[in-house]
């Protein structure tokens, strides 16, 4: 049986053990080597590289599970960890592969761990923690999957591990993948892995704004001079990175985070038709050296190479159009830079830039060619090779689209000349224009200013209407049953009480039998007022229609108060009214209340318990 890769994550109990001066001298190596790769601060507690101690197996064939991968480790099936640099990448292969490492925790270890698989376009990836042979967590990712169904969404892999202390564990990875395999596997704190992913993100904010910027210069160009050869140079930008966005796993991320299939094909397609594009671009921008050459056949013939590999990712094959797709690149690029170079020595127009261009290009394609080949190895300047060549690349060919502007501007500058003074004459018509329409815009924002204050108005009259009686001013049922829900709520957040009054006018219908209904309003409207008076202000007084009020008091608290209140209501209502008429009139009032919450649960039983003490104490006819 091979030997055992074990992992010993002494994170917390080092300074306890005396014999650990090695650990040290390797934590501060894995510190320069984490500060070179991603330019800011880790110590070797937040960010563990394992991909150098995984012990792997390959499967050829169909893909096994777990307990085939355990007997397969039994068996000595498992190729012992090779601490080397290419560890982690397998290169172009359908075969399954599984990955293997043993962690022992100590007494003072972190519970909770963030593991990074970091290559974003794996197709399937399982992982497994095996505690006393049993597995206790299963996470599935892989690009094959929708980015909101991920474990973590990140634009890697990262699944979430709880490890309890004094602990041993086998960690298990199945990764297949119809594209490159490469699995740099890291075990990160939480907090390390967002501060790692706050400079990531920043380095590609600043390529993909730096790409956005130049597809829209070259897109104005375009629009502006009506030269193919932009237009052809934009799609090659948009496709490039595109592509680049699908390695770097934006793509699920951020364009189709809920389409799997359209994320799992983005990176050999998109780089497919950047190729296209790219062949036809250069084809048009040294027509007279290929001419020159007899090799006008070349370009266009990659190009369509490229346009069959695009057909084949998409309909047939993705691992075959992931092959082409790398020893198309590295041919188109040399042929591109051959191309420049004869270019060059014939002083053709912007060929300095392109061939400078070409060679950031052509360095980036075979870095990141022979990555995905499997003969180099996994890690950020391998990963990121052809960002950091095409960003180059297309800022320099920028430079050398820029060489033709500048002979077609040196052409534009004596019709400008000319053309000077119409546009003065022009602008000051424009700013005559302008003064009268400022002039005009005052009057009309005067005019919107007056109206909105008018529907302000409105609308205010409005609200008062809809919650108010009209007659009285006073609530009406709809503002009292807001008010109840209110004084509900605040009785039941400060445990106390208060009381709902309801009165009943007696003898009001002799009034309006006697002195006709407009006399019968009169008297309302005096006795809402003498209501209101006797109240505190914080308390609502309301109309429910007819001849009956209702009262909610927050501030009465017991029998007591509410009986002396009765009394001053009694007093109020019971006086003379005298109508406008000359005539002095007289009503009584019968009066129930109730307690909330002592006599009634809600606000609905609180009033049906006064109107009932109110019909209770009404006289009988």
């Amino acid at each position: 049986m091979i030997n055992k890769t074990t992992l010993r994550i002494w994170l917390y109990g080092l300074r306890q053990d005396r014999h650990v001066g090695w650990r040290w001298l390797a934590g501060g190596l894995l510190l320069l080597l984490s500060l070179s790769a991603t330019a800011f601060d880790l110590t070797p507690v937040d960010r563990i590289d394992l991909s150098a101690q995984l012990a792997t197996y390959r499967q050829p064939g169909e893909p096994i599970d777990l307990a085939a991968a355990q007997n397969a480790y039994r068996n000595d099936a498992f190729t012992a960890p090779r601490h080397s640099a290419t560890a982690s990448n397998f290169g172009l292969t359908t075969d399954q592969i599984w990955l293997r490492v043993e962690l022992d925790t100590p007494a003072q270890v972190p519970q909770r761990w963030l593991l990074e698989v970091a290559h974003a376009s794996l197709d399937k990836i399982d992982l497994y923690l095996v505690r006393k042979g049993q597995p206790t967590q299963h996470q599935h990712s892989g690009d094959q999957i929708a980015f909101d169904q991920k474990p973590i969404r990140h634009r890697n892999h990262v699944f979430a591990l709880q490890l309890a202390p004094n602990a041993h564990y086998v960690l298990y990875l199945a990764v297949s993948s119809a594209g490159t395999l490469a699995a740099p596997v890291v075990l990160w704190q939480p907090e390390a892995l967002w501060q790692r992913d706050q400079v990531s993100y920043s380095m590609l904010s600043v390529y993909y704004g730096m790409l956005v910027a130049l597809l829209i210069y070259n897109l104005f160009l375009y629009l502006s001079l009506r030269d193919p050869l932009y237009i052809v140079y934009v799609a090659f930008i948009s496709c490039l990175a595109l592509g680049q966005a699908g390695l770097s796993g934006l793509v699920g991320q951020f364009i189709w985070p809920h389409n799997a299939f359209l994320t799992d094909l983005t990176p050999t397609a998109s780089v497919s038709l950047a190729g296209f594009f790219g062949a036809l671009f250069v084809q048009h921008f040294l027509a007279d050296t290929p001419r020159r050459l007899r090799l006008q056949w070349l370009m266009p013939g990659i190009s369509g190479a490229y346009a069959l590999t695009f057909l084949c990712t998409l309909f047939w094959s993705y691992h075959l159009g992931a092959i082409a797709v790398n020893l198309l690149s590295l041919l188109f690029a040399a042929s591109a830079f051959f191309l420049g170079a004869v270019s060059l020595y014939f002083r053709e127009p912007g060929a300095r830039f392109f061939v400078l261009a070409w060679v950031s290009f052509l360095s980036g394609v075979t870095i990141i060619s022979l990555h995905n080949l499997g003969l180099l190895p996994s890690n950020p300047l391998t990963a990121n090779a052809l960002a950091i060549g095409s960003g180059v690349e297309m800022l320099l060919l920028s430079l050398a689209l820029a060489d033709r502007i500048n002979d077609i501007q040196r052409a534009r500058d004596h019709a400008q000349a000319q053309a000077l003074q119409i546009r003065q004459q022009m602008l000051e018509n424009v700013r005559e224009s302008e003064r009268l329409l400022e002039a005009r815009v005052v009057d009309r924002t005067l005019e919107l200013e007056q109206t909105n204050r008018q529907l302000l108005q409105s609308q205010q009259l409005l609200q008062q209407q809809a919650k108010h009686d009209p007659l009285t001013g006073l609530a009406n049922r709809s503002l009292l049953n807001d008010r109840l829900i209110e004084a509900q709520a605040r009785a039941d957040r400060q445990q106390n009480s208060f009381a709902l009054m309801v009165a009943d006018l007696d003898k009001f219908k002799s009034v309006n039998d006697q002195f006709g209904h407009a006399a019968g309003d009169e008297v309302l409207v005096e006795i809402a007022n003498r209501l209101r008076a006797v109240v505190r202000s914080s308390d609502v007084v309301a109309r429910m229609g007819g001849d009956e009020f209702v009262l909610v008091l927050e501030s009465q608290h017991n029998a007591q108060d509410i009986n002396t209140l009765r009394r001053k209501i009694y007093q109020a209502v019971c006086a003379p009214i005298r109508l406008s008429n000359g005539e002095t009139v007289q009503v009584g009032v019968s009066i129930g209340a109730a307690f909330y919450p002592e006599e009634a649960a809600s606000a609905n039983q609180l009033l049906n318990q006064a109107d009932k003490a109110m019909y209770a104490e009404k006289p009988t006819a």
